[in-house]
């Protein structure tokens, strides 16, 4: 179920360096990563201690009902596109990010790893300032 929820939002995000590869060479990063996802949906509690100073929830997690569950989703999932070594950076930011959003705020990891993205016009394109 998750795989399909993941697979109907399109990646709405990209960096500078992402966009200058084939598509098939970039890669899609969630912002917030699936895996806090699925623990606001289940049970934000179980939050990573590393990264979170509090439990609470991020998005009004656990879900009470199939609706609640993709209104959580929905809200959370953001996808970017990013090189490989973006995507490496992203991962090695430190603590567990590349397991969570330190405090629901996943951006912390992307400035933490110098990453820049960029929302991507309704064509594919990016949109600058």
């Amino acid at each position: 179920m998750i795989q399909g929820l993941d697979d109907a939002h399109a990646v709405v995000l990209a960096t500078g360096d992402a966009m200058q590869l084939d598509r098939d060479q970039r890669i899609v990063e969630h912002v917030i990563p699936m895996k806090r996802i699925v623990i606001e949906i289940v049970d934000p509690r179980e939050a990573d201690p590393r990264s979170n100073s509090v439990s609470d929830p991020i998005a009004g997690g656990p879900a009470i009902s199939p609706e609640h569950l993709i209104s959580i989703f929905d809200r959370l999932l953001v996808k970017c596109w990013v090189t490989a070594d973006e995507h490496d950076r992203l991962n090695r930011t430190g603590r567990s990010f590349q397991w969570d959003a330190p405090d629901g705020d996943g951006w912390s990891r992307y400035r933490q790893a110098g990453v820049t993205a960029y929302q991507l016009t309704t064509d594919g394109d990016l949109l600058h300032d």
